[in-house]
């Protein structure tokens, strides 16, 4: 990844964060009919921290996707301790929900789990459309373990209960943020057109070198 892609990754999530945070506080306020989120500078705020959190988790993920591979050279067993993983994290999910709201509330706040799963299905379902079948099971674990670790603040606070529209809030734009990066990821380490030429015309003049430098000098 070049520099240039590097500060584009960066300001893209956190713009991203920022519009989605804004549009969707207008939508939740709109629909409880009072103020949820404060300013529109609160707004930005929050959407530029849950940006910045997602970036942190991607980073995080990258790191321990490449140290896994590392560890698990073969692919059947790594897509089974990441679904072993992703199997423990829902119902880490499901658990911490069922014991801060039992009753009816417990089955409105499967509203949470619910969506980033079928989320996740889908995003890694583009991905392995847009590069190949290896991607999938990658993609669904760092969806639904990325925003659930991030997004644990708001489903198991400290003190007292957050309502369910900040709760979805927060989930929300850190899926936009988490399907961005991820989904973009692809085109963002591999070669630009340009940089793919300027190689290939190194390396055809690499091998005009080696071909000349193997050639007999004829004698006088």
């Amino acid at each position: 990844m070049t520099l240039r892609k590097l500060i584009y990754w960066f300001f893209s999530t956190l713009i991203l964060g920022c519009v989605t945070a804004i549009i969707l506080g207008f939508l939740f306020e709109q629909a409880a009919g009072e103020v949820l989120f404060g300013s529109l500078t609160s707004q930005l705020l929050l959407g530029l921290t849950l940006a910045a959190v997602a970036e942190l988790g991607f980073f995080a993920y990258l790191v321990f996707n490449w140290l896994a591979k590392g560890l698990l050279r073969k692919k059947t067993v790594y897509d089974t301790v990441m679904l072993l993983l992703i199997l423990i994290l829902i119902g880490n999910l499901l658990y911490l929900n069922f014991a801060k709201y039992q009753g009816e509330e417990f089955w409105l706040h499967l509203l949470v789990p619910t969506i980033i799963v079928l989320s996740a299905i889908l995003i890694a379902g583009l991905k392995q459309k847009w590069t190949n079948q290896s991607a999938y099971i990658p993609t669904l674990f760092f969806v639904i373990a990325a925003t659930t670790i991030e997004a644990i603040p708001s489903i198991n606070p400290k003190e007292g209960e957050v309502p369910l529209l900040i709760m979805m809030h927060t989930v929300l734009v850190l899926l936009v943020c988490n399907a961005w990066q991820i989904l973009q990821l692809h085109r963002w380490v591999q070669p630009s057109s340009a940089e793919k030429e300027k190689k290939g015309k190194s390396a055809k003049s690499k091998k005009a070198g080696t071909k000349n430098a193997r050639k007999p000098k004829k004698k006088k």
